[in-house]
Parts: C-alpha cells; structure tokens; sequence
C-alpha cells in the first residue's frame, strides 16, 4: 500500500522549489476552489474548509511526530475524531454461481472525513520505518521508501538526487582542485 493521500496533504503546503528566488507561494487552502483542486475533490463548500484546514495540521503534526520520534497520540486521536462521521455498512453480494462476497460500503458525508479515513488507513497499512523526509538540505518533503533494500534517501532522483550530487562533487572538486597560477 502506498500512503498517497498521507503524503498529498503532509506535503500540500511545503515549497517546491526551495531556495530559487523569492519564495511566493500560494496557499492551496486559502479559498474552497483551490481547496479542492489541491486535493482532488469537484468541489468543496466553504463551511468544510476550516475541517480541511484542521485535518491538513494534524496530519502535518503526525508525519513530523513520527519522523522526529515524538510522540502522536494527540495527531492519531484528532484524526480518529475526524474521520468518525466516515462509516462503514456490509453488503452481501451472491455471485451467478451462488457464491457470497462480503463488501465494506463507505459512507462519504463531508470530504474531511472521507481524507481522514484513507490517511488513517493507509497509516495502519504501512511500515511506518519507510515514511521518511528527503535528505537533501533544501527540501522538506516527505516520502515513502518503495526500494527492497529501504534505503531511499530522496524524494525523487530528479531534481533532489541529482542536485544532491552535483552539490557534493562540486565541493569535492574545490577541495581538491591546484590552486589557480596567475
């Protein structure tokens, strides 16, 4: 399982492109319209905002509880109270050759609750040890590591990876570089 709606709004607000310029960006939850389309929804009413905006912060609190090694038991309990309205019913089904498959049916009664239910259970689906903040200096994003060995160390080898590099050679070249004659 891969926890894309965790890691969608633990990283909504962090800047892409650290370090370039004069840092103007937009706040993806400043109006409902960018709201949504920040996380993917048709649209969102303006009462449900402020709910989107608190389960943005909470989950923002769990991400970096659980890669700082503090602790997430006020994160964990806010985001179970948010997800509550979210409810599942059973249905059976019977298949034409008379077999029984039973089905969790979700209700969706506000988006917040909806993103609350995946992110707490893409949360209990994952090793929490791969969920992990990219090592390059300028970035702040958080990722999950898919490699066998679980070493990973950036977010995507393009453009952490390869700046991380490129950084590192060029420092090893001043170093070791004659000084120049004149």
């Amino acid at each position: 399982m891969r926890p894309d709606t965790l890691l969608g709004l633990a990283n909504l607000t962090v800047p892409r492109k650290p370090g370039r310029g004069p840092t103007i960006h937009p706040d993806p939850l400043a109006g409902p319209a960018s709201a949504a389309r920040a996380v993917g929804l048709p649209r969102l009413d303006p009462p449900q905002l402020a709910t989107l905006r608190e389960l943005h912060k909470t989950i923002v609190q769990q991400v970096d509880g659980l890669l700082s090694g503090r602790s997430v038991a006020g994160p964990a309990a806010r985001l179970t109270k948010l997800a509550q309205p979210s409810t599942a019913t059973v249905r059976l089904d019977v298949n034409e050759n008379r077999t029984l498959r039973a089905r969790l049916e979700w209700s969706e009664p506000t988006p917040a609750a909806t993103l609350a239910r995946r992110v707490a259970l893409e949360l209990a689906g994952i090793d929490i040890a791969r969920l992990k903040r990219c090592e390059r200096p300028a970035c702040n994003l958080a990722f999950y590591d898919t490699t066998r060995s679980g070493t990973q160390r950036w977010h995507a080898e393009s453009p952490c990876g390869n700046r991380e590099r490129q950084r590192r050679y060029r420092a090893a070249s001043s170093l070791s570089s004659p000084p120049e004659r004149r």
